[in-house]
């Protein structure tokens, strides 16, 4: 409370955690205290109501100096002359990263033949509930009992959101392609007592049996180094104007089924397709990065055929000459139109789509401010063009791209695990890829919850950006 001001500078900060993968929205309501009330006896709904607006967390950092200005509505939601000015600063612990080594040893072997291919999940305990959120994993290593996983880096607010002592559940899996990963065992640690493990060579954790699985031996776990270090973060990147670019592309193969019958994936007439879920999901978080607010996103089909000419692996989808739409409702609108318009065709190619992202990502190299491309392929199943995809990817590796496949249907997408690159990194001939840039996610195990999907598949972008800056 600010005594006798219209122009009231309010001094208390709320301490948020910022989740780039999330609509954080938030509202603001301004109300005259009556004199002689004390601030803790106020209760706001029976004050004078001076104005209310809302915004997103996206909203206010994206912003130029990361300072949103907006205009204060009245109940009935007509603009005031007053002004809320939101401000937003990052906190100086939050730039921390740290370098972690972790190693295993006398791990169970669940493989019929070789052995377990382990790898590991932290997940954290959320603020307000017993709820595990995984913040991240480590690559595998294959047909292994004692494995020795390379340091990693990982940013201190992911991990812990800035408490040391914030539970962190430790799970070692035994990779699957098709993702179902198998549980070797378990811990729960800080990132305190991990500091502390790393100091006192040669200790280590046992590990807990799988739930359901009876007590004994499930191995150990080691922590053979964790350095702390500062560096510039995502945030510091979108200050200094950094641009989130958005392309979309579309599986126009006859295997999504004839649009017109109920059993296709893209059946419009029960409401929207997962394909268009999809896209709003994803589509407005990204939306919010669009530095200029103008939103034009390129938008792309493959495996489609226009009247009696070949089939095309990578065709426009918007308005020429770039292909682009307004907006996630121009990105529906064309969606909808192409279905009108393209025969679903086949093979199920990726490297075409790849490739022209790929090629405007390297456009935008030596760009200022900075662009950061990201392509969206939403497909149905297999591709039919899995080597030379491999290669592509691995040529835009060096690029600032990265590439989100989400998975239509209950289809084999095992291939697309595979260029997840979470087994190794992807690799051809003596070529291997420089950094991990694709995300897979399976659209059906979020239950058709387009922000649910968006949180999963959008998790790994800032990490991947700050790796391609660095």
């Amino acid at each position: 409370m600010i005594v006798n001001s219209l122009d009231p500078k309010f001094t208390k900060a709320f301490k948020l955690m910022y989740q780039f993968e999330r609509l954080q929205r938030y509202r603001v309501v301004i109300v005259d205290v009556d004199k002689g009330q004390s601030p803790a006896d106020v209760k706001p709904d029976d004050c004078d109501f001076l104005g209310s607006c809302e915004f997103t967390l996206s909203e206010v950092v994206t912003a130029p100096g990361k300072k949103l200005v907006r205009n204060l509505i009245s109940r009935q939601g007509s603009n005031l002359e007053s002004r809320a000015v939101l401000l937003a600063e990052e906190l100086s612990d939050s730039k921390q990263v740290y370098r972690i080594q972790l190693a295993a040893s006398k791990l169970r072997n669940v493989e019929s033949l070789g052995k377990s291919d382990p790898f590991i999940q932290f997940s954290r305990q959320q603020d307000e509930s017993s709820d595990w959120l995984p913040v991240y994993k480590t690559k595998v290593i294959k047909n292994n009992l004692n494995p020795v996983w390379d340091e990693f880096t990982i940013r201190a607010t992911q991990i812990n959101n800035g408490d040391l002592m914030r539970p962190l559940r430790i799970r070692v899996f035994d990779y699957e392609s098709d993702g179902s990963h198998r549980l070797l065992g378990q811990c729960e640690l800080s990132t305190e007592r991990m500091m502390e493990l790393a100091t006192q060579h040669g200790a280590f954790v046992s590990l807990q049996p799988p739930t359901g699985k009876p007590p004994g031996d499930y191995g150990m776990l080691r922590v053979l180094s964790f350095k702390v270090e500062t560096s510039a973060s995502f945030l510091d990147y979108l200050a200094g104007g950094t641009e989130i670019g958005f392309i979309v592309a579309v599986d126009f193969t006859a295997s999504n089924g004839n649009p017109t019958t109920p059993t296709s994936k893209h059946y419009c007439a029960g409401g929207m397709t997962e394909y268009e879920k999809a896209i709003t999901g994803i589509g407005h978080v990204l939306e919010y990065y669009d530095k200029d607010k103008r939103q034009v996103f390129p938008m792309f089909g493959f495996g489609g055929q226009y009247q009696r000419n070949p089939t095309n692996h990578c065709f426009p989808m918007g308005t020429p000459p770039d292909s682009t739409c307004i907006g996630v409702a121009g990105l529906l609108q064309a969606y909808r139109h192409a279905l009108g318009t393209w025969k679903l065709s086949g093979p199920t190619l990726f490297a075409p789509v790849i490739r022209m992202a790929a090629e405007r990502a390297r456009l935008t190299v030596a760009a200022r401010p900075p662009v950061y491309t990201v392509l969206l392929i939403l497909t149905d199943g297999a591709i039919m063009d899995m080597t030379d995809t491999i290669n592509a990817i691995i040529d835009a590796s060096t690029l600032p791209l990265s590439v989100l496949i989400v998975g239509i249907g209950r289809d084999d997408f095992g291939d697309m695990n595979k260029l997840d690159g979470d087994r190794t990194r992807l690799s051809s001939g003596n070529r291997t890829a420089v950094r991990d840039i694709v995300q897979f996610v399976e659209f059906y195990k979020y239950q058709g919850d387009g922000v649910r999907l968006a949180q999963e598949v959008l998790r790994e972008l800032p990490v991947q950006l700050l790796q391609y800056m660095k």
